[in-house]
């Protein structure tokens, strides 16, 4: 099931406080950017955000994932969609753990 153009605008403003947040689509899905960092998945119309061992604490649910197979995703909370200040707190948090994107190289001439 791919994810509705509604349900990304939903998360959208949700995100809103986060700087430079752009949404990449990915094989009916989404990827969920921050200044050229992905943080996030939306699956089945579900936000997904990456965790490491510092993060993992702050999710209820730590086992739905967002495809079979994937690892070191958590649905974010329910709550946390309505408070954007909060998700902006943890998608931060989150994008704390992520390296800076590696600088594009130039094409020879």
């Amino acid at each position: 099931m791919a994810t509705s153009k509604e349900t990304i605008e939903f998360l959208r403003d949700a995100l809103a406080l986060v700087p430079e947040v752009s949404f990449r689509p990915m094989m009916g899905e989404y990827c969920v950017y921050s200044a050229g960092r992905v943080f996030g998945l939306v699956c089945d119309d579900t936000l997904f955000l990456k965790t490491f061992p510092e993060t993992l604490a702050l999710f209820r649910d730590k086992d739905t994932r967002a495809y079979p197979g994937s690892k070191n995703t958590c649905q974010v909370n329910a709550e946390w969609l309505e408070d954007k200040e909060r998700m902006a707190e943890v998608v931060l948090l989150t994008l704390a753990h992520i390296p800076a994107p590696k600088p594009k190289r130039k094409r020879a001439s």
